[in-house]
C-alpha cells in the first residue's frame, strides 16, 4: 500500500524485499532491493541484502561488489564487513577475512556473529586458543548461539576435555533439538 501511495519510497521496497527474502522468493526480493537502490543509490542496507542474495545464488562477484559498495557508503557498517569476511573466508583468503571480522568487531564489540566467524577462521588455521576465546565471547554475548557451543565442544574434544565437550554438545542440542552434526 505504501508503494502505491509513494512509489519513490525506497524503504518500502527494501522492507518488501526483506519479506520476500524471508518467504524464499529471491527473485522478487532482488527486484525490490534493486528498486530501492535505483531510488536511493546510497542505501547501504539494500546493497548488503542484495549482496547476501547474490551470495546465496553463487553470484559471488556481484555479492562482493555489493558488500564493498555498502562499506563505501557507510565505512562503519559492521554487518557489511562481516559478510565480506565470510566471502573471503570461503575463498580461503584468511588474512582478508580476519581483517574484515576485526573491523566489524572494532565497530561493534557486541557483534556475536563476527566473533563466531573469526573463530571459524582461527579454527581452520588451527589457532585453537584464539578460536576458543572467540567462541567464549560469542556465548557471553549470546548464550543461545548453538553453533558456538558445538564448535567450542569440538575444540574441547581436541584438547582432551571430554566433560567440557559433552556439556557444550548438550547445550547445543538443548538450544536447538534438531542440531545434528
Amino acid at each position: 500500500r505504501v508503494i502505491e501511495i509513494n512509489p519513490r519510497f525506497a524503504e518500502a521496497y527494501y522492507n518488501r524485499g526483506n519479506l520476500y527474502k524471508e518467504q524464499q522468493k529471491p527473485d522478487l526480493a532482488l527486484a525490490d532491493y534493486q528498486k530501492a537502490i535505483e531510488i536511493n543509490p546510497r542505501y547501504a542496507y539494500a546493497y548488503l541484502n542484495r549482496g547476501s542474495l547474490y551470495y546465496q545464488q553463487q553470484k559471488t562477484d556481484l555479492a562482493l561488489a555489493d558488500y564493498q559498495k555498502a562499506i563505501e557508503i557507510n565505512p562503519r557498517f559492521a554487518k557489511a564487513y562481516n559478510n565480506r569476511g565470510v566471502f573471503y573466508n570461503n575463498r580461503q583468503q584468511f588474512d582478508l577475512a580476519l581483517s574484515d571480522f576485526n573491523k566489524a568487531i572494532e565497530i561493534d564489540f557486541r557483534f556475536a556473529g563476527a566473533y563466531y566467524n573469526r573463530g571459524l577462521v582461527y579454527d581452520q588455521q588451527q589457532k585453537t586458543d584464539l578460536a576458543l576465546s572467540d567462541y567464549n565471547r560469542v556465548i557471553e554475548i549470546n548464550p543461545r548461539f548453538a553453533e558456538a557451543y558445538y564448535n567450542r565442544g569440538n575444540l574441547y574434544k581436541e584438547k582432551q576435555k571430554p566433560d567440557l565437550a559433552l556439556a557444550d554438545y548438550q547445550k547445543a542440542i538443548e538450544i536447538n533439538p534438531r542440531y545434528a552434526y
